[in-house]
Formats: C-alpha cells, sequence, structure tokens
C-alpha cells in the first residue's frame, strides 16, 4: 500500500504558543504537535511502503515539490546557510481570484512576513528519521476536523487558496454552498456561467438566456408530449409469398327444410295456410292494379290474353291442375281466371291451368264443359282437353301438337300431353298421372278455425300486400316455429348430408364426404355442411387454380322446395376455421344448372390493442353466445341483440343462441312477438337508446372472393352424374334444375399481411426529447442525475439539520431540568 503525504504549514497563534497542523486533502492526513521553534522546513512527497513480510510500514523519499514554512526540525540548521536568499521566490503572493471569509488578517500578515531563503535546501538535507518518529507519533492524530474541537483545520490548495469544509458552515451557509457547487460542477450548459459571472450584468445576460431556452423547450416539450398523445398508427402492408392454409367452406341448400316432411308439424302447416291467403289476396289486388294483355304463341297463332301473374314462373315448369274459375265470355278469349284456394261450386265453375309449383302460378285457365260428360264416364273425362301427343315441348313443359316448319325427323318427337279442344294450348302431362286439385293442394285456409285472432296477428302478416314482404314474413315465422322443437328433430326435417353433396375432389383427389364435412344446424338454412372442420388438419392448395381447389357437385331436390323458397341453389360462404359461418350474413349465393367459380384471396391483419387501438386482444369475450369459436363483430352484435331481448321480453331471439337457456319467443305469442320486433327497430335506429358497442379482432384472417359461371351441365357431358338412374341425356336436364357444380380456389399462391405498429412510440418521443433538451440547455440524462442527487442531498441536509436540532433542544431541556 502506497499513501502519499504532503506537510503543509499553517501558522495559528494561542495564548502566545504557535501550533503546528498536518491537514489532509484527497487522502491526506491531519496531525497536531505542539512547538517553542519556529524554523524552516520543506513538504516532501513520502510514500508508506507496507512490507509484504513484516507488514510494517517503512518510509520512502521520492522528491521535493514545494516549500512551506513549518515549526517541525526535519534537519540540521547548518545546512539551511549555503547560498544568499532568493526573496521573489518566497514572498507570499495571495490569489486574488480566491476569496475566504475564514481567513484573517493576522494569517495573512503572518505570511507576508515570511522571507527565509530556502532556495539552497536539498532533499538530501532532511533528517528521516525526525521524519520517521513524527510520522509513526502523529500520522493519525487526535484532530479530525470535528465541530466541537477547538481548533479547526483549513484545507489549502496548491495554488494558494483555501478550501472550505462544509461540516464547519452552519445551516443556512451549507445550503448555499451544496447551491454554489452545483452550479460549478453541473455538466448542464448555462448555469456554471451563473456562479463564475464577473458582474451582474454578465449574470442578468445569461440568466434573459437560460429563460429564452426554457421557454422554447417547454413549448417543444409539450408538442411532443401531445403528439405521442395521439397515440397514432401506420398500417404496413406485405405481400407474402407462402402457402397459405386452406379456409372452411361452409354449404347450405337455400331451401331449409324438406316440404314433404315439415307441413306434418301442425305449427308449420298454420303458417303455410295463413301464408298462401295472403299471398292470394296480395295476389289479386296486384293483377287488379296491372292487367296486362299477353300474347303467346301456339302452332304459329297468335293468342291475346289476359296475364295475371307470372314472374320467376316463366323459369319453371308447368302441369295440368283442376282449379274453380270464373270466365268471362263476354272478351272471347275462352280464358278464365284461377281461384285456386276456393273449391268449386259446381262443375261449370272448375277448369284447368297451367300450374308452376315452383311459383304456385297458375295460369292461363280453360273452362271444362259439360256436367253429364264429367260423371258419365272416364272417357268422356276430358271433352275439352284431350290427352294426346305433340311432336315438340319446350323447357317450361309447353306443347305443340306439331313441330314448326323447318324441324328435322330425328328431332320431332311424341311426347304425352293434354291439350285444350281447339288444339291451341297444350301441356305436357302423362296420361296416367292423375290431374291434380289445387284447392287440396292449397288447401282451404278460411277452414283453420283453430288458429285464433291473435296467432294471426301474431304472425305479423297484418294487411301486407307486397308478395316480397309476405314471404320475408314466412321465413321468420317457420324459423320461430321450428325453434320450438328440438335440434336432433330440425337436423331430420333438412337435408341429409348425402344427398346434398354426391361428388367432390379436393387437390385433384377424391374427398372422404363422412370425414371432410361436418353438420352444422343454422335457423335460417338448416343443415349446412362444413369442409375443412377439423383444426388439427392442416390443408393447402398444391397449385393455384380451379382444379387445385375444392370442387362439389350438389343436388338441392327442388321439387321438394317450401313455398316461401324463392330461389333454387346453394349457399356458401367462406371464412376461417376458427371463425363461426354466419351463412345468412357472409354467404354467396350459386344458381342450379350453373357452375360457380369462386377465386379467394386471403388477407392476414394484425390490430394494436389499446392504447393505440380498440380490439379484443383474446380472440373471444364471456358472454359469447357462439361458444367454440373465435371471436368476431358479427357474433358481438348478435350477442349483444340477445341480451337486449332477453332483458326486455324475457325470450330469447330464435335466430340466434339462447344465453343461459332462456327459451325462445314463441311463434304464435302476440307479446313476444311485437317485444321482438320493437326493439329490433329501436337497435338499428341512429339515435337510439341502447347502442352495442363491438370491437374489432385484433388477428382476422379475411377472404376476398371473385365470383364468374357457366353453364352446366354441357351436352357433351353423356355420363351418369351422382345418383341418376336414367339416361345421360335426361339426367343432364334434372341436373340443370336440381344441381349445382361449384369450384373454390386461390387465385395466386401469396396473400397480404396488413400489420399495424406504433407511429410515434416512447423510444421516438424520449429521442425527441433529448433532442431538445440537447439544443435549447445541453442536458442529458446525466445531468438529470445530477439534479436528482442534488435534490436528494438538500433533503438528506434538511432532515439531518432537523434531527440535530431536535437533540440539541433535548439536551438542553434537561440540562435546564438540573
Amino acid at each position: 500500500m502506497i499513501i502519499t503525504l504532503h506537510f503543509c504549514p499553517h501558522l495559528l497563534k494561542e495564548n502566545g504558543g504557535c501550533h503546528h497542523r498536518l491537514c489532509k486533502h484527497q487522502g491526506l492526513m491531519h496531525s497536531r504537535k505542539e512547538t517553542t521553534h519556529q524554523e524552516p522546513s520543506s513538504s516532501l512527497e513520502m510514500h508508506w511502503v507496507s512490507s509484504p513480510s513484516t507488514h510494517q510500514p517503512r518510509l520512502l523519499i521520492s522528491r521535493t515539490i514545494a516549500f512551506f514554512p513549518t515549526f517541525v526540525p526535519l534537519s540540521n540548521t547548518a545546512n539551511m546557510n549555503r547560498g544568499p536568499p532568493n526573496p521573489r521566490m518566497f514572498k507570499f503572493q495571495p490569489n486574488p481570484k480566491v476569496k475566504n471569509r475564514f481567513q484573517d488578517e493576522a494569517d495573512l500578515r503572518s505570511l507576508r512576513s515570511f522571507k527565509t531563503d530556502f532556495s539552497n535546501y536539498l532533499a538530501s538535507d532532511t533528517n528521516f528519521l525526525n521524519v520517521a518518529e513524527i510520522m509513526t507519533s502523529y500520522a493519525y492524530g487526535e484532530s479530525n476536523n470535528a465541530n466541537e474541537k477547538e481548533i479547526q483545520c483549513d484545507l489549502l490548495t496548491e495554488n494558494g487558496g483555501i478550501e472550505i469544509d462544509p461540516t464547519r458552515l452552519s445551516y443556512r451557509e451549507r445550503i448555499r454552498w451544496h447551491l454554489q457547487q452545483f452550479c460549478y460542477k453541473t455538466s448542464s450548459h448555462g448555469i456554471p456561467m451563473l456562479g463564475q459571472a464577473p458582474n451582474s450584468l454578465y449574470r442578468a445576460v445569461w440568466v434573459f438566456l437560460l429563460l429564452i431556452c426554457a421557454i422554447q423547450f417547454i413549448n417543444q416539450a409539450v408538442a411532443v408530449i401531445q403528439k405521442y398523445q395521439k397515440m397514432d398508427k401506420i398500417t404496413d402492408i406485405q405481400l407474402k409469398f407462402d402457402t397459405a392454409p386452406f379456409p372452411a367452406i361452409t354449404l347450405c341448400n337455400l331451401n331449409p327444410y324438406k316440404d314433404s316432411v315439415i307441413r306434418s308439424h301442425d305449427s308449420i302447416s298454420k303458417i303455410l295456410g295463413v301464408f298462401k291467403s295472403v299471398m292470394k289476396k296480395a295476389g289479386d289486388s296486384s293483377a287488379e292494379a296491372s292487367d296486362d294483355g299477353v300474347e303467346y304463341d301456339m302452332d304459329g297463332i297468335t293468342i291475346q290474353a289476359k296475364r295475371r301473374k307470372r314472374g320467376a314462373g316463366e323459369k319453371g315448369t308447368f302441369e295440368p291442375a283442376n282449379s274453380a274459375c270464373e270466365c268471362d265470355e263476354e272478351d272471347g278469349s275462352n280464358e278464365c281466371e284461377e281461384k285456386s284456394t276456393e273449391k268449386p261450386s259446381s262443375d261449370n265453375d272448375m277448369c284447368i291451368c297451367a300450374f308452376d309449383r315452383q311459383t304456385n302460378d297458375a295460369w292461363p285457365c280453360h273452362r271444362r264443359v259439360g256436367l253429364f260428360l264429367f260423371r258419365v264416364a272416364t272417357a268422356y273425362l276430358f271433352e275439352q282437353w284431350t290427352n294426346t301427343t305433340c311432336q315438340a315441348c319446350d323447357e317450361h313443359y309447353l306443347c305443340s301438337k306439331k313441330a314448326k316448319k323447318g324441324t328435322k325427323r330425328s328431332e320431332i318427337k311424341k311426347e304425352p300431353c293434354i291439350c285444350e279442344s281447339k288444339g291451341l294450348f297444350c301441356i305436357k302431362h302423362e296420361h296416367a298421372a292423375l290431374v291434380l286439385n289445387l284447392w287440396e293442394y292449397f288447401g282451404d285456409t278460411e277452414e283453420f278455425s283453430d288458429i285464433s285472432t291473435e296467432e294471426r296477428e301474431a304472425l305479423g302478416f297484418g294487411n301486407m300486400t307486397d308478395e316480397v314482404a309476405i314471404v320475408t314474413k314466412a321465413k321468420e315465422n317457420i324459423i320461430f316455429a321450428m325453434s320450438a322443437l328440438s335440434e336432433e328433430q330440425r337436423i331430420l326435417m333438412s337435408q341429409a348430408k348425402h344427398n346434398l353433396i354426391h361428388k367432390c375432389s379436393f387437390n385433384g383427389k377424391p374427398c372422404d364426404i363422412d370425414k371432410d364435412f361436418e353438420l352444422v344446424a343454422d335457423p335460417t338454412f338448416g343443415n349446412c355442411f362444413v369442409f375443412n372442420h377439423d383444426r388439427e388438419i392442416f390443408k393447402s392448395s398444391v397449385r393455384a387454380g380451379p382444379q387445385y381447389g375444392l370442387r362439389v357437385m350438389l343436388f338441392v331436390n327442388a321439387s321438394d322446395y317450401l313455398p316461401t323458397s324463392e330461389a333454387v341453389g346453394i349457399r356458401l360462404t367462406i371464412h376461417d376455421k376458427d371463425d363461426f359461418p354466419f351463412p345468412d350474413t357472409f354467404g354467396y349465393s350459386a344458381p342450379t344448372g350453373y357452375i360457380s367459380s369462386f377465386g379467394m384471396r386471403m388477407k392476414k391483419m394484425s390490430r394494436l390493442p389499446a392504447p393505440y387501438g380498440d380490439c379484443v386482444e383474446d380472440g373471444t369475450t364471456s358472454n359469447y353466445i357462439y361458444k367454440g369459436y373465435a371471436y368476431s363483430t358479427e357474433g358481438c352484435y348478435r350477442t349483444c341483440f340477445q341480451e337486449l331481448i332477453i332483458d326486455r321480453c324475457g325470450c330469447s331471439d330464435p335466430r340466434f343462441p339462447s344465453i343461459g337457456g332462456v327459451q325462445p319467443c314463441q311463434v304464435f305469442n302476440k307479446n313476444h312477438r311485437e317485444c321482438l320486433e320493437k326493439h329490433t327497430h329501436q337497435i338499428g335506429e341512429i339515435h337510439g337508446s341502447f347502442k352495442c358497442r363491438c370491437q374489432q379482432p385484433c388477428n382476422q384472417t379475411i377472404y376476398t372472393t371473385s365470383y364468374s359461371e357457366a353453364i352446366w351441365p354441357s351436352q357433351a357431358l353423356n355420363i351418369s352424374l351422382g345418383h341418376c338412374e336414367k339416361e345421360a341425356e335426361e339426367c343432364n336436364e334434372e341436373y340443370k334444375e336440381n344441381a349445382a357444380m361449384l369450384e373454390v380456389f386461390y387465385e395466386a399462391l401469396n396473400f397480404e399481411v396488413l400489420a399495424e405498429s406504433e407511429a410515434y412510440g416512447i423510444v421516438k418521443m424520449m429521442a425527441d426529447f433529448g433532442g431538445h433538451l440537447g439544443l435549447w440547455s445541453g442536458v442529458s440524462v446525466m445531468t438529470c442525475c445530477e439534479f436528482v442527487c442534488l435534490v436528494l442531498e438538500l433533503l438528506y441536509m434538511a432532515v439531518t439539520h432537523h434531527i440535530t436540532q431536535e437533540r440539541i433542544r433535548r439536551r438542553e431541556n434537561a440540562a435546564n431540568e438540573f
């Protein structure tokens, strides 16, 4: 261990004697020795070296660094007079820049009067034995700068100034001294200039500059904070060329339940009866409003007729049907108006009409004649209508007895048909088949005496005259009626998996219909089937294009459609495996008789949660009604609406899953239906009192779709499709009416990734703060630490001062008591 020692002289006069002190500064130690002699000495730099064997200190002399007056005899006085003295060397010159208010005039006079010549004094003249004795005796002296000692020590610097010992100062002076020292030492620009200012003007200029810089920094800091508080975000778009996972595909029949099965349910039978009655009244009102003349061509003869309604029936097929009718003989058209829901009162009121089951349209109608002929024998059953054969029939089963001129013999056919007596109007009809009675088909709706007025009002048809609105309300009533049944009963009434899905392939390989498709019961579309439902199995397309996607052939069986089914075809929904399909909201309709191609592109969305955005991080919420599926905005709105209905009406909307086992609203309960309809309209109002707050999911996969179609099957496709056991041509015709071909594929093997990121985060804000601090005041993080340390020191000094004062007060009080 090496210790550097300096001998520092200082003269103090007390009781006629002199005291020598060995002062300490940055490792220098104190000692004190009384003497009665005043002799010069030198200040030497000495090193104490600890011996590794004995661990005893020994003194080494390094070099002489300065000469100061002292009263400790270090050498013989004879060696002191080797040359003439140099007065200038030892003349005391105080530093005018250093002011010490603790230095009295006696000390200054003593220093100025010191004129001893040490110019010839050498280090070799030092008596090291005396030095060692002095250091051994007084190296660890009793003086420790304690405030209670009578003799104190000021620390001298080498430039002649005196460094103040802060422990000797009073509380206020110590605070001021710390602040002054901080001004000298801080790394902040401008503040040291205040402590070193030579005059007041100089200091005022720097105060003004510091204020200007502080104001500018505050303005910039406020702008930075406001920019950060906006929580702006940016969206990065990346196009990744990678294998995209194949989505889940949900397939539904546009007809939810089979007409041949569902009519056995009493509630459904009542609803359909009321529906037919309301549609009949709406059709009659429409016919009175628009009664246009129509021309149709039979065997080249143009016939003028009054067409009441046909609409979509022009695309359907016709069959002969008996119906009550009312004929107007005055116009000479021999055409009658059907009354399909009424039972004929007499034979003269009966007609045969061309009936379309799809649209329930019966037109045109022609009278059947002769009560005698009707009752005598079957041979005379159709006096006005005759069973015969026709050479040409169109796709609507409207026939002509003779083919048009120019028709090749190979194209002339002999189709069984029934024709009006004049042969101007013929319908394809198997002679052995019975003719349909429309009053039995539709049923007499007025005979539903068990339907009360309240139940009729609950169905909500009211005075509707618009057929589209009537069909919509009828669909809703069927959903409400089916909700009273169990899920197993509803599944049995809808189309089975193998009845709907006939053929399937994925990536050019056959599908396993039983394993690859999962049943999902939907209130609107009945049985739906999901392809690629297994979340543990990863499916992807090998290449882009329809040949490497999903290709499936579906049979809808349009002959067993409900009268409320407006269109024939398939409902297709493309969605992520974790999401509920929502076919009624996000689905696409594909018609029969066409091959429908759906080209996909995938987008992945990644949103920022709060405070930058407002999205659901976990992927679901506690009250989400679609259990087992990921959170979606549509599911959130349905959950919110279901909670409202349960709270206000006491029952749940059967179109959505129930909450807590609450029973669905009843179809014939007027209060339930009115409450449900009321709040359905309220929640859709802009200024409504009830609003649903639904956030977007933080992670979402979106599929955009492009659609194209082509006629299917082609005439060249002479193969037996599906379960058709007829000839190829007949199967093609059957599948044009009842089947659809779907293709779902990726248009390209790439996908977009849209990721949100913070536009101005904490890192950028701190960087701007640092830049403005450095620009206006030169402050860094270390400077901030200096200010923190200053505050802590001041707090410590304040606490220590108050504790010391309290102790002194207690001692004084205790002394006064004694």
